[in-house]
């Protein structure tokens, strides 16, 4: 049966529903191929009644009758017929299951949400990040049509994009991500691949042994280098990680020492160690660190106790002094976070010799032996840690910190204070003077913070929000607690007005007096003095109607015209201004710009509507 024929006829059947059946009669393409159906119909009677078909539709013998619509609708409903009988359905080639990768996720998200994250990670510009990063946060990566697109993510321009997926998207999928990774893994790309590999090791357990294994034979260096972390955790592949400390690239013995520090068997201890007496002992030191096998350690003790005996020797032959000290700093590095007695002896030696090893070493060793002790949090450590302080004023820090947590509040006192309060007094001294300021510094990190918090931007759009810097004092009640009631006295002794803020206390009238000349001394707004001595007047109860007036006398000063955004407690204070000030604050408004200006009109506005609300009142 011509097919062929049959098609032709159906095209233009097909038009015909299209243009309309009014415009069958006589059309002279089915006259065309008329007399092939007439011609075949003497064989077949199927394309006899096909062409008694056409000849009705396009040449009617009853043209009053006729009705084009139902003619052409006949002939295509016989031509249909015929036509699916002529079809075949069977599938050509072998027959095979479909690939498929089952996934746990679903479409549930309407793609108006959805729209936001595509367009973050499939283009390039600002803020995509923070996009992203809430749509992890809200769960939208559970949507099926986003994994793609977090696979890309990988590859993402922005680095800090490709890192979260990496660290964060891709591993919340679990084992399901792993095929979609694998299928377009490169083991020699570069970074890119690089971060696919992280993902398949971390998600892919046992299953992708084999291929971070190929990995890290012969991928790329960058490849090879995750590849071999990733084997880390798995002791089994020790042969291969041993002879990977003896490649030709660094980056590649590194990983490898960093590897057998995981693995901590007495194999690749053993080999950490001999890296010490070659060229390796930088990164093998650095590997050692994060080794907390018991044997390397002790090896490392031992050897860095014999290097500090030996140094007295060494002293006078400048080639080996220099050599003795480079080991020191690297069994410094390996003995990072150890602790055992023999390490302790070792330090307690080093700061017995301080004045040796000071010249001899440098601050290396000393350093370590004060971050020892200040760890060690016991009564033993703290005299060395005094020693270290009497030598320099580096170790204050650590000696203050460990005294405070193992002494009495009068104890504490008695030891920075009291017993040498005459040498506090020494202003002529600047050596006294420049650690006393250092002190003080160091008590303020332990009283005084400046966190940064999340304000509603109330002078322009409530849905916004600023990040503005606040201040945090140590609250009275624990100031009470670990703080002996003599450091206030002192402390306004030695003009420290941010810490006479803190420890102040109600009814301690010479502090109230301080700090109330300490503020009206202030003329900018920008100095950080301002929101503590404020904090300070509060703590000490000082009638709030003097803070006010010392505050608005700042506002309406001069020197703060340029001033830009105010911050934390001290915007604070400002929606704390009582409606009596509204004349002197809109004053003082022109004066202001940018954000500053925006914040006090909020106020201005807000005293108006607290006092149009009194106003009614009263009238009721």
């Amino acid at each position: 049966m011509s097919t062929a024929l049959l098609q032709e006829l159906h095209q233009e059947l097909r038009r015909l529903y299209i243009a309309g059946s009014d415009l069958a009669l006589g059309d002279y393409r089915l006259k065309r191929i008329l007399p092939q159906f007439q011609q075949l119909g003497e064989r077949s009677p199927i394309f006899k009644r096909l062409g008694e078909g056409i000849t009705a539709l396009i040449e009617p013998a009853d043209t009053q009758s006729y009705q084009s619509a139902e003619q052409l609708q006949d002939l295509g409903l016989l031509l249909t017929s015929v036509l699916r009988t002529q079809g075949t359905t069977a599938p050509q080639g072998d027959l095979r299951s479909i690939p498929n990768r089952p996934v746990s996720l679903s479409t549930y998200l309407s793609y108006r949400k959805l729209a936001a994250v595509e367009e973050a990670l499939s283009t390039t510009g600002s803020n995509r990040y923070e996009v992203v990063v809430q749509a992890f946060e809200e769960g939208m990566f559970r949507d099926l049509r986003l994994l793609d697109p977090a696979v890309r993510a990988l590859q993402d321009p922005y680095s800090e994009i490709a890192e979260f997926a990496m660290q964060k998207i891709l591993p919340a999928y679990g084992a399901e991500v792993v095929p979609y990774l694998i299928d377009g893994f490169n083991p020699m790309g570069g970074r890119v691949e690089s971060r696919k590999l992280h993902v398949i090791g971390q998600v892919g357990g046992e299953e992708v042994l084999d291929l971070i294994f190929q990995a890290a034979e012969s991928g790329s260096e960058e490849v090879r280098v995750t590849a071999i972390r990733l084997l880390a955790p798995h002791s089994s592949y020790e042969p291969a990680l041993l002879s990977w400390t003896k490649d030709k690239k660094k980056s590649i013995r590194e990983a490898a020492y960093q590897a057998l520090a995981t693995i901590k068997t007495d194999t690749a201890v053993e080999r950490i160690y001999e890296a010490f007496a070659g060229k390796d002992i930088e990164i093998a030191a650095e590997a050692a660190a994060k080794c907390n096998a018991e044997e390397l350690t002790v090896r490392f003790v031992r050897d860095l106790s014999t290097e500090i005996q030996q140094a007295p020797v060494y002293k006078d032959d400048k080639k080996k002094a220099e050599a003795s000290c480079i080991k020191m700093k690297h069994y410094l590095t390996a003995l990072e976070g150890k602790r055992s007695d023999a390490l302790y002896e070792v330090f307690a030696e080093v700061t017995r010799q301080y004045a040796f090893f000071i010249s001899y070493a440098g601050l290396d060793l000393l350093d370590a032996a004060a971050y020892y002790f200040e760890q060690d949090n016991s009564l033993d450590a703290l005299k060395n840690l005094h020693i270290l302080e009497q030598h320099n004023t580096r170790y204050l820090s650590h000696a203050f910190r460990s005294s405070f947590r193992q002494l009495t509040p009068s104890q504490l006192y008695e030891h920075y204070v009291h017993s040498v309060r005459n040498k506090w007094k020494m202003k002529t001294n600047k050596e006294t003077q420049k650690k006393l300021q250092q002190f003080i510094s160091i008590i303020e990190q332990q009283v005084i913070s400046y966190p940064y918090q999340s304000y509603a931007n109330l002078w322009s759009s409530q849905e916004e929000t600023s990040l503005l810097r606040k201040v945090e004092l140590m609250p009275a009640e624990q100031v009470a607690q670990q703080w002996d009631v003599r450091w206030l006295d002192w402390l306004i002794e030695v003009d420290a007005a941010h810490l006479v803020c803190v420890f102040t206390r109600p009814g301690h009238t010479v502090s109230q007096s301080f700090m109330v000349e300490k503020l009206q001394g202030m003329k900018e707004l920008r100095h950080q003095s301002i929101e503590v001595l404020l904090l300070g007047l509060e703590r000490a109860e000082v009638d709030v109607s003097i803070r006010w007036e010392m505050l608005m006398n700042l506002l309406e000063h001069k020197r703060n015209s340029s001033f830009y955004v105010f911050e934390g407690h001290l915007l604070e204070y400002l929606y704390q201004l009582p409606f009596a000030f509204q004349d002197r604050l809109a004053a003082i408004m022109p004066n202001y710009r940018y954000t500053a200006r925006e914040q006090l009109q909020y106020v201005w506005n807000t005293m108006e509507d607290k006092k149009q609300e009194a106003y009614a009142i009263d009238s009721v």
